[in-house]
C-alpha cells in the first residue's frame, strides 16, 4: 500500500509540474543533419548515383542502442552486481537471506531503465497514456525474444519494429496486427521465445 501511494503521489506531482500535454525531448544541436549512406537509391539519367540521406540522430540512436546493448550483456553475465539483478529476480528472498540489498539493487536497475526513457524521449513523443503502448510492445518484445535473453530482447525488438513499420507503410489500419501475427507464431512454434531457455 506504500509503493502504490507514493507512486499516486509521484504520478500527481509530475502532472502538476508538467501538466497534461504532449512533450518531446530535443536532441544536442550537433545531432542535428542528415549522413549520406553508402547505399544507392537512384541513378540518375545522366548516370550520377543519389546515395541515401539518413537522419545523424537516427544513426547515433542506433550506435547507442547497439553500445548499450552489448554493454547490458556485459553488466548482467561478467559482473558481481548483474548476478546480484538475475538472482534477485529467480529467487528475491535467497538474495536478501544472504545479505544483499535487494531494493538497492533494483533501484539500480530502474534508474537504467530511466536512463533509457531518456533516450527513448527525445525520438518518441511523451504525453499521458503513452506509457501503455511501449509497456505492450515491450511485453511482446519480452515474448518473442524470450524471457532472460539480452540477444533475444535485440532480435525481438528488431523484428517487432520491422513489422510495425512495414505495417504503418503498406496498410496502415490493420498494422499492429503483425506484431501480434509475429507474438501468436512465436508462442505456436516455440513457446520459450526465440532465444529464451526452457
Amino acid at each position: 500500500l506504500v509503493t502504490i501511494g507514493i507512486s499516486i503521489i509521484a504520478a500527481d506531482l509530475m502532472l502538476a509540474i508538467w501538466t497534461g500535454t504532449t512533450y518531446q525531448f530535443q536532441p544536442p544541436e550537433w545531432l542535428f543533419g542528415a549522413a549520406e549512406l553508402p547505399v544507392i537509391s537512384v541513378i540518375k539519367s545522366s548516370g550520377d548515383a543519389v546515395y541515401i540521406m539518413y537522419p545523424i540522430y537516427r544513426l547515433s540512436v542506433l550506435a547507442a542502442a547497439v553500445a548499450v546493448g552489448i554493454g547490458l550483456w556485459l553488466f548482467l553475465n561478467r559482473t558481481r552486481i548483474g548476478m546480484m539483478i538475475r538472482a534477485g529476480v529467480n529467487d528475491r528472498e535467497m538474495l536478501s537471506a544472504s545479505g544483499v540489498n535487494v531494493q538497492l539493487v533494483f533501484a539500480l536497475v530502474f534508474g537504467l531503465a530511466g536512463f533509457a526513457g531518456v533516450v527513448g524521449g527525445t525520438a518518441l513523443s511523451i504525453a499521458p497514456g503513452e506509457d501503455i503502448r511501449y509497456l505492450l510492445a515491450s511485453l511482446i518484445v519480452v515474448i518473442v525474444g524470450g524471457l532472460g535473453s539480452v540477444p533475444g530482447a535485440a532480435i525481438g525488438a528488431l523484428l517487432i519494429g520491422l513489422a510495425e513499420q512495414f505495417g504503418l507503410a503498406y496498410f496502415p489500419t490493420y498494422g499492429v496486427v503483425l506484431t501480434f501475427l509475429i507474438m501468436v507464431v512465436t508462442l505456436a512454434v516455440r513457446p520459450q521465445g526465440l532465444m529464451g531457455g526452457r
